[in-house]
Formats: C-alpha cells, structure tokens, sequence
C-alpha cells in the first residue's frame, strides 16, 4: 500500500515536471497526432513557433501538448524548444526596434517642442528683464522728477518769503524817506523863519541905533 502511494507521488511530480511551455522548433510544420506513434491520426498542423503547453513526456520521445485553444494531442519531443523560433524572435524583435524607434522619434519631437518652448521662455524672460529695467530707470526719474519738484516748491516758497521781506524792507525805506524828507521841510522851515527873525531882529536893532544917533 505504501509503495502505490509512493508511485503515484512520483507520477504526480512527474506530471507536473512536464507542465510547462514549449514551442515548435523551426520546421516549417509539425503533425498533431492523436497517439504517441507515428500511425495515429493527424489531429492538425502545427507551424513553427506555436506556442504548446506540455502535459506528459514519454521516454520513446513523444509529448503530450495542449494548444492555445485548449485542443490536445502528441507530438515528437524533438521538435520542441524551451524558447520560441528565431524567426519569431526576429520577428519580435523588429517589432520591438520598431516600437523603439517609435518611442525615439515621439521623445524626439517633445525634446524638440522643450526646446523651443525653452528658447520661448528665455525670450520672454529677456524682454520682462528689458521691461523691468525701463520700469526701473522710469521710476528713479520720477522719484527724481518728484524731488526737483519738491525742491522747486521750497524754492518759490523761499522766493515769495524773500520777496514778501524785500516788499516790507522798501516800505520801510519809504517810510524813513517820507519821515527825512518832513525832517528837512521843518528844519528848513524852521531855518527859514530863523532867519527871518533874525533879520527882523537886526533891523530893529538898526534902527534903534539909527535913532539914538539922530537923538544926540
């Protein structure tokens, strides 16, 4: 009893072992039989590079294989491969530059749309900074304009303080003229009547004398 259990083990690792994929060599076709022997019946055509999946292997060099649409049958052990034909893998890997080559032109062309999207930004850039320093030059001549400005108006200020103190400083001079100009009318009135008297005073005198004479 244990030695059946034993072999039926071995048969199940073994069957398992077998479970794997396989592909069809490079012959143009292989037969699908349905027996392990060349006298069983041609189940179907097998072109090279199908891909199989292996159920069991006999030791007179026969497979069990099972196709991708689940149909089953025997093929020669020797007309398998553990990878797919060359032509298949030739083909695979035309299809694969292909896609590369694909992939390459489009990387291409968003490395040709980065760069011009670069070289748009870095002109932009330019005339923002160009702007900027117009701007700039703009707003010194205006915060300088703005203190000519500033300084214009303390100016005219000083100039109407200096012309209010020149109008006030003439007025005064008219008035200290005004005032020496009566101060040299009373004196030379007063000179005037002076002397007036004074030659009243000498005639009266004179002729007092003149009348003292007579009287002697």
């Amino acid at each position: 009893m244990k030695r059946l259990g034993l072999i039926l083990v071995l048969l199940f690792v073994a069957s398992a072992a077998d479970a794997a994929t396989r592909y069809v060599s490079d012959q143009l076709e292989i037969t699908l039989r349905s027996g392990p022997t060349n006298q069983h019946r041609i189940l179907r055509m097998l072109p090279s590079g199908t891909r199989l999946e292996t159920l069991e292997t006999t030791e007179d060099g026969w497979t069990r294989v099972r196709a991708a649409n689940g149909q089953e049958g025997w093929v020669l052990t020797r007309y398998l491969m553990n990878t797919p034909a060359a032509r298949d893998r030739l083909e695979q890997a035309t299809a694969n530059l292909s896609n590369a080559q694909t992939q390459t032109a489009k990387l291409r062309e968003a490395l040709n749309a980065e760069r011009a999207e670069r070289k748009a930004a870095e002109a932009q850039i330019a005339e923002l900074s160009t702007a900027n320093q117009q701007m700039t030059s703009q707003l010194e001549e205006a915060a300088q304009g703005l203190r000519l400005s500033e300084e214009n108006k303390s100016l005219k200020k000083e100039i109407v303080d200096l012309q209010r103190t020149v109008q006030e400083l003439n007025n005064e001079i008219d008035r200290l003229s005004d005032r020496s100009r009566r101060d040299w009318f009373v004196a030379g009135a007063l000179v005037v009547a002076g002397g007036f008297l004074a030659g009243i005073i000498v005639t009266r005198i004179r002729w007092r004398r003149k009348s003292s004479w007579n009287s002697l």
